[in-house]
């Protein structure tokens, strides 16, 4: 059954601007948010359960010195895909590809897979 409507451009804008209380509250308080990458990896990955779990994150994501920018989303009634880059000031690139599972306008399930660049950091 398809979700009630998912405000992707509020999501966007919230990742844009660095708005940890936006993110968090597009979030069921039972959400479950399972991030991969190299330090996380698929046998062990971080997994964040409920809402404020999952709002400490981007707490800490949105403190942090850097930009964000949304790219290639595919948005539909019950899952959303899409890519965020980021850059911190000196000089260190991350590519994260998210998928959102929708449930009842909030995001349920949240899957980023993500790559730092290899030199100049590390995952945070």
């Amino acid at each position: 059954m398809p979700t009630a409507g998912f405000d992707f451009a509020a999501l966007r804008q919230a990742l844009e601007r660095g708005d940890a209380a936006t993110l968090a509250a597009l979030y069921a308080e039972d959400a479950e948010m399972t991030i991969v990458d190299r330090n996380r990896p698929p046998s062990a990955p971080l997994r964040l359960l409920g809402r404020p779990a999952i709002a400490g994150f981007w707490q800490d994501v949105c403190a942090r010195e850097m930009t964000h920018a949304v790219a290639e989303e595919v948005v539909g009634p019950e899952r959303i895909a899409f890519v965020e880059h980021c850059a911190y000031p000196d000089g260190c690139n991350v590519v994260s590809a998210m998928t959102l599972d929708l449930r009842e306008g909030r995001i349920a399930r949240h899957l980023t897979v993500q790559a730092w660049d290899e030199v100049s950091c590390s995952p945070g």
